[in-house]
């Protein structure tokens, strides 16, 4: 039997018999109001060439934003800044390892000649290496720790006299922030200190009104680490039915339900919300 080819499959590989990906779609976009709340303001986004960090990217442009976007691939970088440039966004594209201290420096060069502040800062770079601890090799270890604790430190220390008074810095945590999964226990290990990270700097930079706050999200759909994972496993279909299983809500996220968080922390919205964490899970912590 043929199943339909949609997004969900062209994503994962994997087929949609059921209509997963119809479920995952079914309302959200639609429901999108396009406002222009961030309107003016000048954001930074990094790990924008991956799925959140793109899909992050293109809600900011749509809501008014000025943007700085940064990853690792170039090609894809300098892709999404014109696509969205395209669209009548203001985009640039710098790119950079945020792990390397140099990196971070081009980056906070480049935004200063660019626009001189910073309204919104996206930290959200992250790597995984899957496997029990004790098959974790060294460079491994530090690899994630490097990418997923000392990049968004390194960004937030050079840059933070750049933001500006009322603004808001939004680090990517995750359900792995709060339990421990088989397999990733290096990895929850990092997104353990990126919570203690954001109350740190929140507490640090209330004098001057901004706002740090994790967004945290669980099992998403269309692409992230998540679907790496079913993607690289034996039985995808199987594995993606798991994920399923383990989600209250019966389904993962949209990456545009993940975009609204980041709009809502980035916004007026949360302007008594730092030091938090928006979990974004459809239920799993409950």
């Amino acid at each position: 039997m043929t199943w339909p080819i949609n997004a969900y499959t062209v994503c994962t590989g994997v087929p949609d018999p059921t209509g997963r990906a119809a479920l995952l779609a079914h309302g959200h976009e639609r429901r999108i109001r396009m406002s222009q709340r961030l309107a003016g303001r000048v954001a930074v986004v990094t790990g924008a060439t991956g799925g959140i960090g793109a899909a992050i990217a293109r809600r900011f442009g749509s809501e008014g934003a000025d943007l700085v976007l940064t990853g690792r691939r170039h090609d894809r970088g300098e892709a999404l800044a014109g696509e969205l440039r395209d669209t009548g966004v203001r985009a640039d594209f710098v790119a950079g390892d945020l792990s390397d201290a140099h990196a971070v420096d081009a980056l906070a060069t480049g935004v200063e000649s660019l626009h001189r502040r910073i309204d919104i800062l996206v930290l959200n770079a992250g790597v995984i290496s899957y496997g029990p601890f004790w098959s974790t090799t060294p460079e491994e270890f530090d690899r994630m720790f490097s990418v997923n604790v000392r990049a968004p430190w390194l960004c937030a220390r050079r840059m933070h006299t750049m933001l500006s008074p009322g603004s808001s810095v939004i680090v990517m945590g995750s359900i792995s922030s709060f339990t421990a999964y088989p397999n990733e226990s290096v990895y929850c290990m990092t997104k353990s200190a990126v919570i203690q990270l954001v109350r740190g700097m929140a507490r640090e930079l209330a004098d001057r009104r901004i706002r740090v706050n994790a967004l945290c999200p669980g099992i998403v759909g269309e692409a992230g680490m998540s679907q790496d994972a079913v993607a690289a496993s034996d039985d995808p279909a199987s594995m993606a039915a798991d994920n399923d299983s383990t989600v209250p809500l019966g389904r993962p996220a949209a990456l545009d339900e993940i975009s609204n968080g980041a709009v809502f922390l980035a916004g007026e919205e949360s302007s008594y919300m730092t030091g938090s964490n928006l979990v974004l899970d459809g239920g799993i912590l409950a």
